[in-house]
């Protein structure tokens, strides 16, 4: 499936009478602008026009570039659960059969900030910002679905839906606190998925029996007793600080009264984050607590930490190079179908190569946007892909 079948599988709820323009073309019109770097619809459809004769070599547009008034209208209309749907249906289909062994799906939310907007100015009931929930394959660096909620406390509804739309046999599924649900992890132990869930107070008693086992003197004991395995994590300098990282996994869990509430548990872990600040030499320990169907120390301390790559190749690339945050498109489902269709161009722009162009293995995601805006034979092979 291409990009474009992907777009012509949207049902079109315009009236007949005024579909002057397909809109697998308006669609497509809007994925090449952010494809080639453009941020607002306005840009987009400027660009569109000034590049009419490139377009028309992929794309009917037999009455012309749409306005942006028409594309805007458009995109606040297409029904936003269909097109996730389409989106998840091309992931997979396009991405699913290079999934490597245990590669591992973080699932997290992100808010489109300037998403909310009061229709009717001086009402009771303003259009709330828009929250998206995501899954992310982290050593592919592939967005493969998502699922549109009003709000963040509503991920709890949001995460089983996208779980269920997503093939995820033989994946490890890491989630937030927020996610630490039963319902949850029985979902994903029904998709024959593993899962690395962090633990806090939202589960109070099993969070307390996690502190009380880790509040023990970890000797040597103590750790054959309750099995439990020790990974000392590298150390990471950035951000001006030292953080080493040990995470602790205990596999013998009969003493747990709760076990057999989490489908597939067999291990509660504890990581321990110790920071130094470079300049003060200031000092500070974090410990968190998690969940796990894994019974390998190394492999829950390895998934934790590419949980946070959703956060830094995804929400961060959307918010600092596709400009999400500051776009003010949001009108009905207008915010929520860009962000799809941002993701599309994501996607797209991780797997294509230009290295023969541009003599870098690793192109940052803006000189590729800028390779298909200037030179009609990077967009030529960007088309190819899809």
């Amino acid at each position: 499936m291409t990009v474009q079948e992907a777009f012509e599988e949207i049902t079109d709820k315009r009236i007949d009478r005024c579909k002057k323009h397909l809109l697998s073309d308006i669609l497509m019109i809007v994925f090449l602008g952010v494809l080639c770097g453009y941020k607002s619809i306005e840009e987009i459809h400027f660009n569109a026009e000034l590049s009419e004769e490139t377009l028309k070599k992929y794309l009917k547009l037999e009455n012309g570039i749409p306005g942006s008034d028409t594309i805007l209208r458009v995109l606040a209309r297409i029904e936003s659960k269909q097109f996730e749907k389409i989106f998840v249906k091309y992931a997979r289909e396009t991405f699913s059969g290079n999934l490597p062994e245990n590669e591992v799906i973080a699932i997290d939310g992100k808010t489109i900030r300037h998403s909310e907007y009061d229709p009717n100015p001086g009402s009771n009931k303003p259009h709330k910002a828009s929250h998206v929930v995501s899954a992310w394959a982290h050593s592919m660096g592939l967005c493969f679905g998502q699922v549109k909620t009003e709000e963040k406390s509503n991920e709890i509804t949001a995460i089983p839906e996208l779980l269920e739309l997503l093939d995820l046999k033989g994946v490890i599924v890491t989630i937030d606190a927020m996610g630490c649900q039963k319902k949850i992890v029985e979902k994903i132990t029904e998709k024959q998925s593993d899962y690395v869930i962090s633990l806090k107070g939202n589960q109070e008693r099993i969070h307390e029996d996690a502190e009380g086992l880790f509040s023990h003197e970890l000797d040597e004991k103590y750790c054959e007793r309750y099995k439990i395995q020790h990974v000392e994590g590298q150390t990471v300098i950035g951000h001006g600080r030292i953080e080493k990282r040990n995470c602790y996994l205990c596999t013998n869990l009969s003493w747990l009264k709760e076990k057999d509430d989490w489908a597939n548990l067999n291990g509660i872990g504890m990581l321990i984050c110790e920071r130094t600040q470079k300049k003060t030499g200031e000092k500070s320990v974090e410990r968190r607590y998690f969940l796990t169907s894994l019974t390998d120390a190394g492999k829950a301390a390895a998934s934790l930490r590419a949980h946070w790559s959703i956060e830094n190749n995804l929400h961060w690339v959307l918010d600092v190079l596709l400009c999400e945050d500051s776009c003010l498109v949001r009108k009905d489902n207008a915010a929520q179908n860009l962000n799809i269709i941002r993701k599309f161009v994501l996607n797209i722009l991780k797997q294509v190569d230009f290295s023969d162009v541009v003599k870098s293995k690793n192109l940052p995601l803006s000189h590729k946007q800028k390779l298909c805006d200037k030179r009609e034979d990077c967009l030529q092979r960007v088309l190819n892909y899809l």
